[in-house]
């Protein structure tokens, strides 16, 4: 038997919500929100994954309901039972729906797995909070990078929840820090060129592209002859774990104009395997690079020339340190990078001790010089 408590209420509001009301199931000794939306009658037994024991619950979930109807808000599937808002449910539709590289939902599915252990498998997504985020971020035990993913993961997958029409909003997010930058290690323009100096003539077309334009390389590999023409260059695929991917890590395409020195590079780079798509090859067969190959042939010549460095930071890195070293403007270094924030490119503002101690000394004689003079004078 079913036992109305009042807050029947037979307002028709844009023609798709007709009445609500609270009601107490006499057998389950709960009570239950009952709402007729969209030409079909609800029933809402939990509210916050819970079940809903007192008067005054039903009565505030019934006007968080009406209040989500006047905004306009109101996503009934969200107070569902069957609706995938569970953790486990919703984090395996978003990995599904996702299009990043294997490798990237691979760190995804751990984040998950960590956040699952620590919430629980039935977790209401709907639940969480900023308290409980900042909770779990105190807790985790992590680096101050690995902090800053695990969140940042709950916080893409949240999106995706919104985005899907399964939550409302998505919570406030605790303030979220990388911990102390490391210091980027980069090679001078004539430290490239000595390691260059060690690699077989055939093969210093992708890695001299790369500085060229500080590419990823995945970007490098995956550059193919029909994103070349006579004076740009289109960066629009990228390899991942072995997998061509028609999209750059980040997403977004990046058009260079082609330098006198790319173009010699590139002309250099078609005469070993003309009749291949890839722009760089490893031979005359028309093989394409792999992440594995160039990296042994940059450690190779690294180790001969006496240099240890890896080669991302060697090749992409670098040349966004160079610029700066020579008073290039940070905005033209974000334009070179397409990085969409400056707070990206800063990290390449970033220099050793080394290099800012050089600098203090300079400073410091600079004075000391100019002092001399003007005492000398007197």
């Amino acid at each position: 038997m079913n036992l109305s408590l009042g807050h029947n209420d037979p307002q028709n509001i844009g023609g798709d919500y007709m009445g609500g009301s609270y009601q107490y199931h006499a057998p389950a000794k709960r009570y239950y929100v009952s709402i007729y939306w969209q030409s079909k009658r609800y029933k809402v037994w939990r509210y916050n994954g819970e079940p809903i024991w007192h008067k005054k619950t039903a009565e505030k979930l019934l006007n968080k309901i009406r209040a989500e109807v006047d905004s306009g808000t109101l996503n009934i599937k969200a107070y569902l039972p069957d609706s995938p808002v569970s953790l486990t449910a919703l984090s395996e539709a978003w990995l599904n729906a996702s299009t990043v590289c294997k490798n990237t939902k691979r760190v995804y599915r751990t984040d998950i797995n960590r956040a699952v252990k620590y919430f629980g498998a039935k977790f209401d997504i709907r639940t969480f909070t900023y308290s409980k985020l900042q909770i779990y971020y105190n807790e985790i035990q992590l680096s101050e990078k690995g902090k800053y993913n695990a969140l940042n993961t709950i916080k893409t997958m949240l999106n995706f929840a919104y985005k899907d029409e399964l939550i409302g909003k998505v919570p406030p997010f605790p303030k979220m820090g990388l911990g102390l930058p490391q210091e980027i290690e980069y090679l001078a323009y004539d430290q490239q060129q000595k390691v260059l100096d060690f690699i077989l003539p055939h093969q210093r077309p992708i890695f001299e592209f790369m500085m060229e334009y500080g590419l990823r390389i995945g970007e490098a590999t995956a550059l193919m002859r029909d994103c070349i023409t006579d004076d740009k260059v289109i960066i629009r695929r990228s390899h991942s774990n072995g997998e061509l991917r028609e999209t750059t890590k980040t997403g977004i395409t990046r058009i260079y104009g082609l330098t006198d020195k790319a173009k010699e590079i590139l002309t250099s780079a078609a005469l070993i395997a003309p009749f291949s798509p890839w722009a760089f090859n490893r031979d005359g067969s028309g093989k394409n690079y792999t992440l594995k190959v160039v990296d042994r042939i940059w450690r190779e010549a690294c180790n001969k020339a006496g240099i240890t460095i890896k080669l991302y930071n060697a090749v992409r890195h670098s040349l966004g340190c160079q610029l700066l070293d020579q008073g290039v403007d940070m905005e033209m270094v974000r334009d070179v990078y397409g990085h969409s924030t400056t707070q990206m490119t800063r990290r390449y503002a970033k220099r050793s001790q080394h290099t800012v101690t050089a600098v203090l000394n300079i400073r410091g004689r600079l004075e000391d010089n100019q002092r001399t003079k003007i005492e000398g004078g007197n």
